[in-house]
């Protein structure tokens, strides 16, 4: 997740000169990019493909049509078939199922809404995610993970011991250096409460339960319009789909797709992974004691272990013109990610770093995901999930799903629209201003 302060102030003073969307008058739009390749993650690249699913061909009919074939769709799709079994639901992926955000994460979860000041909601979003993954049989590799937050500065390393999170322990420098062999912090936070787990293994168990209700699932269908209307019209390059309901579950990919391109945009990253450290190596590093740690800053920097026994690094690159969700220069994330690795924590330096991975999230000024009507009453959204995304992706998803169908939830009345979104400025100040600002805020 960014820190929103900086980045609304930037954004803010850009807002002050000119108005949202001027650049899109200066530059004209830009639309949906397909055939992009997407190189594959380390989680995917651990266990078996899934069985894949066709290519969209013709012309259908359904009564709900899910844009996004991650773990939000999938489980939006899923909750709608429990609900409405009669109902006939279909998800289109531009490219494999799961292929995006869902299996490029770091595999943290957490019971929290970013901005949410409310424990019982995300609490039971928890639990749903949990029940989800034991009635379908699902092994993610899912367990409670002992977890640091961790403060580079002084000023905020004091910051954070005053002012301590429940059940928070203090980890002064000293501990950090002996039991984590590094100097580059001034203090951290050990924090309860989080758990980790397989993205891609989790991912696959959603697309089993999609299969297992009947889901109609379409791969590399890339959605290239979206015509309003009642039924709306979804036109892909090989058919088209009318559907009663429409579900956005795009993510980062939404702004190029014509939807809600002044409320979010996309922001990029890139993780390194060691190659398979032994039992005794994650032990003398420490690894097994804080195998989850969150770095502080305005582009906060993530390191965690996998079940595997690999370390990562996960970090910020910032924003790529015009809303793309492609980042060119692979070479020069490759290279940051490296040194900010060694930075942190010289060993690195003496251990390969094997796989390397790009990934794309959806991101608003007030970090608070989108859900719910986007244009008239039948196209809804579930995006803008960043941060410890995967229970808020899953549990806005079963909201979604209930709102659509009709079915009363007590949490239902959490879901945001744009309404309460911030917009962001336009083309021309993002780039002159935020992607430089971003860059200058790498904690390198």
């Amino acid at each position: 997740m960014l820190s929103s302060p900086v980045l609304l102030g930037i954004c803010a003073g850009a807002g002050a000169l000119a108005a949202p969307g001027v650049a899109s008058m200066l530059f004209g739009a830009k639309g949906v990019e397909s055939g992009e390749p997407r190189t594959e993650a380390l989680w995917t690249s651990e266990m078996p493909s899934t069985a894949p699913a066709p290519r969209l061909e013709g012309e259908h009919k359904v009564d709900l049509a899910i844009i996004g074939g991650g773990c939000t769709g999938l489980s939006c799709a899923y909750y709608a078939k429990k609900l409405r079994p009669d109902w006939s639901v279909a998800v289109l992926e531009s490219n494999r199922l799961g292929s995006g955000a869902s299996s490029r994460n770091s595999g943290a979860v957490y019971a929290r809404y970013w901005g949410l000041d409310n424990e019982e909601m995300p609490r039971r979003g928890l639990e749903r995610l949990v029940r989800f993954m034991e009635e379908e049989e699902i092994e993610c590799d899912f367990r409670p993970s002992p977890t640091l937050e961790l403060y580079a500065s002084r000023r905020s390393a004091r910051k954070a011991e005053a002012s301590p999170e429940a059940g928070a322990k203090w980890v002064p420098t000293e501990e950090l250096r002996e039991g984590a062999l590094t100097d580059h912090y001034a203090g951290a936070a050990e924090l309860p409460g989080y758990y980790t787990v397989h993205p891609a293994k989790l991912v696959a168990g959603h697309v089993k339960a999609a299969r297992r209700v009947e889901v109609e699932l379409y791969e590399n269908s890339p959605v290239m319009q979206v015509k309003r209307g009642n039924p709306a019209e979804l036109v892909t390059p090989g058919g088209s789909v009318r559907a009663d309901h429409v579900v956005l579950a795009t993510n980062a990919y939404t702004p190029r797709l014509g939807f809600l391109k002044t409320a979010m945009m996309p922001v990029h990253q890139y993780t390194f992974a060691t190659r398979k450290l032994s039992g005794a190596e994650i032990s003398g590093y420490g690894l097994d004691r804080w195998p989850l740690r969150f770095e502080r800053t305005v582009l906060p920097v993530t390191n965690f272990l996998t079940p595997s026994g690999r370390l990562c690094i996960r970090i910020v690159l910032g924003y790529a013109s015009f809303n793309s969700c492609v980042w060119r220069d692979i070479g020069g994330a490759r290279d940051l990610a490296k040194r900010m690795f060694e930075q942190r924590y010289p060993w690195i330096a003496d251990v390969a770093l094997e796989q390397g991975w790009h990934g794309v999230t959806g991101h608003t000024l007030r970090v608070r995901e989108i859900t719910g009507p986007v244009m008239g009453e039948n196209i809804h959204a579930a995006v803008g999930f960043n941060g410890l995304g995967i229970m808020p992706g899953h549990n806005t998803a079963y909201l979604s799903a209930c709102r659509i169908t009709g079915h009363p939830d007590e949490d239902t009345r959490y879901m945001l629209g744009r309404r309460v979104q911030i917009p962001i400025p336009g083309e021309y100040y993002r780039s002159m201003l935020l992607k430089p600002a971003m860059k200058a805020l790498t904690p390198v």
